[in-house]
This record gives C-alpha cells, sequence and structure tokens, in this order.
C-alpha cells in the first residue's frame, strides 16, 4: 500500500505549458482579435462612405430633386411606383434633408471608434427603412439597401451580447469592446490624433464630390413659369379626339438646372409630352419634347428617340394671360388655378377652412 503523504509522481505530458508556449498563445489571439478588428474596419469604412454618398445626396436636395411645377400634367395613373416615391419625398425639402442627416450622421458615428455602436444602429434603422421604401415602391436598388442593412448588422455584431444584456438581461451591463486595429500602444497613440484627421478629410471630400456631381439650380419664378390651360387656339381640331394633337395645357417649371427647367404639354388627344425648356431671352423660350416614358422602355431607350425642338415666343398680358406664337402655334394660355394647389398649398400651423384638405 502506497503512502498517501508521498508526492505523486506528475506525466511529463501534463506538465504545466512552458511560458514560450503561452506567449505564442497570447500572440496568436492578440493577431486573430487584430485581423478581425481590422476586416470589421474595412466593412465599417465601406458602409460610412456609403451612407455619406446617399446622405449628401440628399442634403443637398440632388438624389430626389425638388418639386416644380414642370411636373404638374401627370396623372397618378401615369406614374411608376419609383415616380410617385420621388416625387413624394422631392415635395418636402424638411423630410429629404432629415433622412440625409440621419444618414451621414450614422456615417459620422462610425468613423470614430467610441460611437461604432451608435452609427451602427443608426445605420441598421436607416437601411431598414430605405428597404421598405425600396420594396413598397418597385426602386431598382433593393440589392444596395439590403447589402448596407447586412454590413450595419455586421458592424454592431460585437456589441450584440450587451445590446441582448440591455433589454432582456439583468445585473451589471458589461463594458463594450473598443475597435483596436494597432495592438501597440506607442503607434496606437499616434493614431488616436491621426484618425479622427482622416475621418474629416474623408467627410470633406465625400461632401464637395456629391455637391459637385449635380447640375446648379436656379430658380426663375417669371412668366412662363407655372401651370396653364389652352383658353384659346388658332388651329382647327381634328375630326376625331383620338387624332387632336393640338395643346390643352401646359406646365412650366420655374426650377432649372444648368439653365433648363421641366416643362410638360398635355395633347387634346390625351397624350403627355415632357422635356425641358430654356429661356432664350425677351420672352423666347426654347422646348425640347419626347412621349412619356413608356413601361418596358429602358432609360437608353427613351433618351435615344430624337426630341422635339420648338421655339416659342411669349408674351405676358396684362389679364395674366399668355399669348404664346410660332412653329405653328397661335394659343392663349390662362392660369390654372386648379392644376397648380399641390405646389402653392404650402404650410400652416393653423386651421384652414378647407383643412384637413385631402383631394
Amino acid at each position: 500500500m502506497s503512502d498517501p503523504s508521498s508526492s505523486p509522481v506528475v506525466p511529463s505530458s501534463a506538465a504545466p505549458p512552458s511560458d514560450d508556449y503561452s506567449a505564442e498563445k497570447r500572440i496568436g489571439r492578440l493577431v486573430a482579435v487584430t485581423l478581425g478588428w481590422w476586416a470589421h474596419g474595412g466593412v465599417r469604412l465601406l458602409l460610412a462612405i456609403a451612407l455619406l454618398y446617399y446622405g449628401f445626396a440628399k442634403i443637398v436636395l440632388g438624389q430626389f430633386g425638388v418639386a416644380d411645377m414642370g411636373d404638374a400634367l401627370v396623372t397618378q395613373g401615369e406614374m411608376s411606383p419609383m415616380g410617385m416615391l420621388w416625387r413624394m419625398v422631392a415635395f418636402s425639402p424638411l423630410f429629404q434633408v432629415l433622412g440625409g442627416v440621419a444618414e451621414a450622421g450614422a456615417a459620422l458615428a462610425l468613423l470614430w471608434r467610441r460611437s461604432v455602436p451608435l452609427g451602427a444602429l443608426i445605420a441598421a434603422a436607416d437601411m431598414s427603412l430605405v428597404l421598405v421604401l425600396n420594396l413598397g415602391y418597385d426602386v431598382p436598388v433593393k440589392q444596395i439597401a439590403l447589402a448596407l442593412l447586412i454590413m450595419s448588422v455586421l458592424v454592431l455584431i460585437p456589441w450584440m451580447p450587451r445590446l441582448a444584456r440591455t433589454f432582456i438581461g439583468r445585473g451589471e451591463i458589461p463594458r463594450g469592446p473598443l475597435p483596436t486595429l494597432v495592438p501597440w500602444r506607442p503607434l496606437a497613440r499616434v493614431l488616436d490624433v491621426l484618425g479622427p484627421i482622416a475621418a474629416l478629410v474623408l467627410v470633406g471630400l465625400v461632401g464637395w464630390g456629391v455637391s459637385s456631381m449635380y447640375p446648379e439650380r436656379t430658380t426663375d419664378e417669371s412668366a412662363p413659369a407655372g401651370v396653364w390651360e389652352v383658353q384659346e387656339d388658332a388651329a382647327e381640331p381634328a375630326a376625331q379626339l383620338s387624332e387632336d394633337t393640338r395643346w390643352s395645357a401646359l406646365s412650366f417649371g420655374e426650377v432649372a438646372y444648368d439653365g433648363a427647367a421641366a416643362v410638360q404639354i398635355r395633347q387634346a388627344d390625351g397624350e403627355l409630352l415632357t422635356g425641358r425648356y430654356e429661356r432664350l431671352g425677351e420672352g423666347t423660350v426654347e422646348l425640347s419634347l419626347r412621349p412619356l416614358r413608356a413601361p418596358g422602355q429602358t432609360l437608353a431607350e427613351h433618351t435615344e428617340i430624337e426630341p422635339t425642338t420648338i421655339t416659342l415666343q411669349i408674351d405676358e398680358q396684362v389679364d395674366g394671360t399668355l399669348r404664346v406664337s410660332g412653329e405653328g402655334q397661335e394659343l392663349v394660355l390662362a392660369p390654372d388655378d386648379s392644376g397648380s394647389v399641390y405646389y402653392d398649398r404650402g404650410f400652416s400651423w393653423g386651421v384652414r377652412a378647407d383643412d384637413p384638405f385631402n383631394r
């Protein structure tokens, strides 16, 4: 029988690990964690750049543009679902700018490592709404919105246990992880200073690039800007209404991009012509018109259609009507107050006699 007081013989295989082995394990773990943060940082940077791009595009009112009377004659039944969404957002600069601030703000938070989880949460909320809108209104960038939503969730993964503990757990909430791209502290201190500077430079470059990619926007509310109905026409009507190409209504935009504003003409046979017009001076305008883009027709196919160019002389009368001549047209146009309600209604805190006004 063995002596219980004697020390057992420890097999060599059960010997405690050497210091070299422990150091190697720590280094391996440090490398793996660092590489993980680098991958996380790459996704975070791409997500931030995309959000900055879309955010600034909304802030400068470039992505959706500005609602304008040059688009007044298209009917709801003629709109595509995407066209309806674009017009809805374009009508409210407030809505458009706030959406841009939410996206750009999420990007800014993503670029500072201490605010990454906040940025990822806001980005996920932003992209969830964008994805729903893209699905609901058949916008052709559904895959991009879904990809950005997945990227937002991926960026948020390191903080998910802490968030779960916050909402459904008990007890003390542990401190969240801090993205660490460089584990060597002396170099990390330098990057702590250079990182925010680089982030500000990135924000400035993206903002400048986005704002410069859209044409210059100017506003001119003078005639012929507005919605008009044909009051008099010197041309004889066609024998059949379906063959009558006389003009029945016109809308001229007041917001010009690089000197050209939107224009629409409704013919008596129901066809809608759309395009741009330029003011050439002294009441002369030049219209460039195409038929409304047809379902199934690509944008390239539509733009390949040779536009019809029409030069008109427009004289404003003392009674507020317009006398239009040129290119076989001899018209008198009267303001269509009912056709411009969408643009003239405005906003009021108070209750109006016709409030709520829903038609």
